[in-house]
């Protein structure tokens, strides 16, 4: 009793599932067990695929028979009645009686307090109500199949495939918009519907964050708890949420996403489900789920979060009547209810009944079935067919196993939510037959229904898993070889293999290497495109597209034929391809078999080499090019170029002519003249200059410049020196002189009239004075001009250096120089 293998990790359903349901028009059209209308024993009463089941507050039990388009009620004695519906399958009767009402694949049900019994008519795209006091049936939402009319009027709204319904206390209802992958709500005051949950993305998202804005993918199941708090059953992500009234935040509460079983007794949020369905909250909170891929129902407890199987020992099959529930086997299970006595109730859907689970005493609790024969009594219906099957070819056969019957058999198509037709055939020999050649090719579960005769009653078959394998189709080519940087040309072959009916729905084209791929061997894929692609594969075939290397040009330029030694020779090599792109690489160059330089190229495909070291002599040079992995090697011509001796270059030579020494008083001039010889056709005027001239001195030249070309060139420098004497003024001997002849006048008189004539004592003291005074600036006079250095200064020689500069004819200075000797006396 291990768990059940899903034939796809994302999609795959190994039963029939309740949303968009096609099924079993033609069978009912036949069927000789229309939907009952009279009140017979619930157990005697074939079903075709039960789903929602709710109970009212004196313990009635109502069903949608999803398979025959009706709604049916088992009262508290276990007769059996039709409320809605009439067996066929449309949209009609509102506002009329709902047992003359046809619906259209109905898989919700909810209860209100004033006794209205709200109905997903999932395949009419609506929500009807019937009053269960008048038997009026009406529509209250939903028009056509799409989304639309939020905050509008429901009546208006569009929804895409309803399933499972709920309500709360307020009498809200909510509603699983499954195709639409949104919860939406009906508010009772207004009428007016919102949504609450999914963003009508299909995926996962948002855990944690208000439910509006998360992803949720195809719910099938929805429950209120007493306070409020919505869960739904997001189908297609295999996990149980769960939206808090207080704060419409959404949460998993069970499952971790991906398919499988596991987890019991451990955290809800840490097993595996597979594609849940019904849900149901008690009053104490504890919620239980269809877990329906693992034919088993699951109990999550309130206080604890804790998961364990209720019922179902995880075995696609029926078995366990009488027995305890967890022993019992289950098929495909899609709905869950509690009675009023609290006693779980489900729909076997798989196993066409409903079933329930007697829990007092909870120590002898047994499951039974309630409503239904069972597809097994008294015959089996099977399918049957090669395990894969190549696309466009096989067929299906579904065998009843019971004595002769009459009838059809519908063929259905349960991969994904969504349960499709493929097709009905009648049976022959209690077998029928239906070709596959329509199946796209993919991995599918299968079904087959049979409705029932006179003396048969319905059947199913187990679920038949079915993969379409693409054909193999072979394309043919011609292999193409190119040079690097060539464009790319379409590609075209041919493709044997496709089907008729697919040659206008089937295109190929091929890919390969692309414009800039390096050299190499590329395969040739074909790629499929269009509605057909997905049923053929077709192999890569021999052929190969080659890119080899593209052939390169060297150029060597830039060359003169003849140069000197010691020159500068430039010389540019530029390689380029012989298709497009600059090649890369290393340049070297040549001299005869010698290398000179290897060089990288440029982004562009260049490279420059300057030499001044060439010997005199012929030269013949080569650029060779190394190649790289897209360019081959090349090689540019011989270029020859011839170097000789450089000629002497321009020049002068300057020199003083006559007199190369002099002297002079101070505050005289001297001349002296020199000649300056060119050499070798110098082209420059030569600029004059002179150093190391005596302090304050001048020098000119005449002329100042010498003007190119002349030969000879003379030129005369003259110094003009300052004036200067032994003092920088009168001498202190002729400043004393007058006044000393004056004062030694006046001696000789003054002492005659001291001899003469008695003078009073100031006559005296002045006379003294002036004495004193005479004789004292006759003495220092006297030592002044002995020691003043300024009369003694000796005569001093000057060496002066006369420089000419010109300019080279490569720019550089050229300098040259003569010196001349200037003695200077300072004058007496």
């Amino acid at each position: 009793m291990g768990k059940q293998s899903i034939p796809h990790p994302l999609r795959a359903e190994p039963v029939p599932l309740r949303i968009a349901l096609v099924l079993l028009l033609s069978l009912l059209s036949l069927s000789s067990l229309p939907a009952q209308t009279t009140s017979v024993s619930a157990l005697t009463i074939p079903l075709v695929l039960p789903s929602a089941i709710v109970f009212d507050s004196v313990g009635n039990l109502y069903f949608a028979e999803t398979g025959n388009y009706v709604i049916r009620k088992v009262d508290t004695v276990g007769n059996i009645t039709t409320i809605a519906g009439t067996g066929t399958q449309g949209f009609s009767g509102d506002t009329g009686p709902a047992t003359t009402a046809t619906l259209d694949s109905p898989q919700g049900l909810a209860l209100d307090t004033a006794n209205d019994l709200y109905i997903a008519d999932t395949h009419n795209h609506r929500i009807r109500k019937l009053n269960l006091t008048t038997g009026i049936i009406t529509t209250i939402a939903g028009t056509t199949s799409g989304f639309s009319g939020d905050g509008a009027p429901a009546l208006s709204s569009q929804l895409n495939l309803p399933t499972a319904l709920a309500t709360d206390a307020s009498g809200n209802l909510y509603l699983a918009d499954t195709g639409n992958h949104r919860i939406r709500r009906i508010t009772s005051a207004t009428g007016l519907i919102t949504t609450i949950a999914g963003t009508g993305t299909q995926g996962y998202s948002g855990d944690g964050v208000l439910a509006i804005s998360a992803a949720i993918d195809s719910p099938t199941g929805i429950a209120v708890d007493t306070s409020n708090n919505l869960y739904l059953a997001d189908t297609h992500n295999h996990r149980i949420r769960k939206i808090t009234s207080s704060t419409g935040i959404i949460t998993t509460i069970a499952g971790t996403g991906l398919p499988g079983f596991s987890g019991d007794t451990t955290p809800a949020t840490a097993a595996t489900l597979a594609l849940p369905h019904g849900l149901t909250a008690d009053a104490s909170g504890n919620l239980y789920l269809a877990d329906t891929a693992n034919h088993r129902i699951r109990r999550i407890d309130a206080v604890t979060g804790l998961i364990t199987t209720v019922v179902g020992d995880g075995t696609q099959a029926f078995a366990g009547d009488n027995g305890p529930p967890t022993a019992a086997s289950l098929d495909s299970p899609t709905a869950t209810s509690l009675s009023p006595a609290n006693n779980l109730t489900l729909s076997d859907t798989g196993n066409q009944r409903i079933r329930q689970v007697e829990t007092q005493p909870a120590s002898s609790s047994t499951i039974t079935t309630i409503a239904g024969l069972g597809s097994t009594a008294p015959g089996a219906l099977t399918l049957t067919a090669p395990s894969v099957i190549p696309y466009g070819t096989g067929q299906l056969t579904a065998s009843l196993a019971t004595s002769p019957a009459t009838g059809s058999i519908t063929f259905l198509e349960t991969t994904s939510a969504t349960t499709k037709t493929l097709g009905t055939a009648a049976l022959v020999s209690n077998t029928a037959t239906l070709p596959t050649t329509s199946l796209p090719a993919g991995a599918y579960t299968l079904t087959a229904t049979y409705s029932g005769d006179h003396t048969h009653p319905s059947a199913q078959s187990p679920a038949f898993a079915l993969t379409i394998a693409p054909q193999q189709l072979t394309a043919i080519i011609t292999p193409i070889s190119l040079t690097y940087g060539q464009p790319i040309p379409s590609i075209s072959g041919t493709l044997t293999g496709v089907l008729p009916q697919d040659a206008a729905a089937l295109t190929v084209t091929f890919t390969t290497a692309s414009a800039g791929s390096p050299v190499g061997t590329y395969p040739i894929t074909p790629v499929l495109t269009g509605s057909a692609a997905g049923n053929y594969t077709v192999a890569a075939p021999s052929a190969s597209l080659t890119i080899t290397p593209a052939h390169t040009l060297i150029t060597l330029s830039d060359l003169v034929a003849t140069g000197t030694t010691g020159s500068t020779v430039t010389l540019t090599v530029h390689v380029a391809s012989s298709t497009t792109g600059t090649p890369l690489g290393s340049v070297t160059l040549l001299d005869g078999n010698s290398p000179l330089f290897t060089t990288p190229l440029s982004s562009s495909g260049d490279a420059v080499f300057l030499t001044t070291t060439l010997a005199q002599g012929a030269h013949t040079f080569i650029a060779v090019y190394d190649g790289s992995s897209n360019f081959t090697p090349s090689e540019s011509a011989p270029q020859l170029i011839t170097v000789g001796t450089a000629p002497p270059s321009p020049d002068f030579a300057l020199s003083a002519t006559g007199s190369t020494a002099q002297t002079i008083l101070s505050g005289a001039s001297a001349s002296f003249t020199f000649a300056v010889q060119t050499q070798n056709n110098l082209s420059s005027p030569i600029t004059l200059a002179a150093t190391g001239l005596p302090n304050l001195a001048t020098a000119s030249f005449n002329p100042a410049t010498l003007p190119p070309g002349a030969t000879p060139n003379a030129f005369t420098m003259t110094i003009a020196t300052p004036k200067t004497s032994a003092t920088n003024g009168p001498s202190p001997r002729r400043l004393y002189q007058p006044f000393l002849a004056g004062v030694s006048l006046l001696c000789p008189i003054a002492g005659l009239a001291l001899r003469r004539r008695k003078y009073t004592a100031a006559t005296k003291l002045v006379l003294f004075i002036i004495a004193s005074v005479t004789l004292s600036l006759a003495t220092g006079c006297g030592d002044r001009i002995k020691t003043d250095p300024l009369l003694t200064t000796p005569a001093k020689s000057y060496t002066i250096t006369v420089t000419g500069t010109a300019t080279s004819p490569t720019g550089s200075s050229l300098q040259h120089s003569a010196t001349v000797t200037l003695v200077l006396d300072p004058a007496s």
